[in-house]
């Protein structure tokens, strides 16, 4: 059961710190200019602010059939790395739920769905 919790612990610690350090890298490359960008960074606070339509108008991103065409962009890339950041937590608490599930720990393991749910949900918007 130890060697278990502690497999989790460093998976968690391995995807957390990956997902930081894309989270980063992308992030600098978008501040800099590295990457080409439809929405500037010092732009993209007042748009946050706004509806999804506004959003939309003001950027001239389509997000329906031809979103993944813009993912090269910076800002996007850079929306992407925070979901994938905040992500990480997922297969750690999947696999410890089902763990608590089996162990008849049910307790911990509505606690992990409920996380889980609450983080998809963040992810997604």
């Amino acid at each position: 059961m130890e060697n278990d919790d502690k497999m989790a612990i460093k998976w968690f610690r391995w995807m957390g710190f990956g997902g930081l350090v894309l989270s980063l890298l992308v992030f600098t490359l978008y501040i800099t200019g590295l990457i080409p960008s439809t929405v500037y960074p010092s732009d993209s606070a007042a748009l946050w602010s706004g509806s999804s339509k506004e959003y939309l108008a003001e950027t001239g991103l389509v997000f329906i059939s031809g979103w993944f065409g813009n993912i090269t962009s910076g800002y996007l890339l850079s929306t992407t790395a925070l979901a994938i950041l905040a992500s990480t937590a997922l297969p750690t608490l999947a696999a410890l739920g089902i763990r608590w599930f089996f162990r008849r720990e049910f307790l911990y393991g509505c606690m992990a769905v409920m996380i889980s749910a609450v983080l998809i949900i963040a992810i997604t918007g």
